[in-house]
C-alpha cells in the first residue's frame, strides 16, 4: 500500500482519494475509520445533554424501552431507539449482536463460544456481553474470524 500526502495552501478542504484495483477488507476498514473522525452522537446524563465521540462507545443496549450507551467509565441514555443507532453506526464499525445490543467492534478484546452457540464477548475494559446465536456468525465474519 502506498500513501501520499500533499499539503498546500491552495487546497480549500481536505480530500482523501483511494485508488485500488478492487475493494478489499482493508479499504473498507480505512473508510470506516475515516468516517468516524469527529463523529458524535447526542446522549444524556441526568438533565445534561452531551455530544459523545463514537470511538469512546463500548456498546449500546436497550433495557425496558430505554437506550443506554456504555463507555469505559460512564453510562449515558439516548433518546434514539436501538435500530436508529444501528443505522447511524453500522458504517462506523458497530454491529448488532442481539435484539437488545450493538457493539463497537474496535472495542472487542476476545470471544468465547458458549454451549448454546452464543458468544461471550469480552471488551477492552474487561466487561462481558453476550452475542446471540442469530448474530454470532456475522460477528465472527466482521472480526475476520470466519
Amino acid at each position: 500500500m502506498k500513501i501520499e500526502i500533499d499539503i498546500d495552501d491552495k487546497y480549500r478542504e481536505t480530500e482523501v482519494v483511494i485508488r485500488a484495483p478492487k475493494l478489499t477488507q482493508d479499504i473498507e476498514k480505512i473508510v470506516a475509520l475515516m468516517r468516524m473522525i469527529n463523529m458524535q452522537i447526542g446522549v444524556k446524563d441526568n438533565d445534561e445533554t452531551y455530544l459523545l465521540d463514537i470511538e469512546k462507545i463500548l456498546y449500546i443496549e436497550t433495557v425496558d424501552r430505554k437506550t443506554f450507551v456504555y463507555t469505559d467509565d460512564k453510562v449515558y441514555e439516548s433518546e434514539l431507539r436501538l435500530y436508529e443507532m444501528e443505522s447511524e453506526l453500522v458504517e462506523q464499525g458497530f454491529l448488532r449482536i442481539s435484539k437488545q445490543s450493538i457493539v463497537n467492534l474496535r472495542k472487542v478484546k476476545s470471544l468465547r463460544a458458549e454451549i448454546d452457540r452464543k458468544i461471550r464477548v469480552t471488551l477492552q475494559n474487561g466487561e462481558q456481553i453476550v452475542a446471540s446465536r442469530m448474530y454470532s456468525d456475522e460477528l465472527r465474519r466482521k472480526l475476520g474470524l470466519k
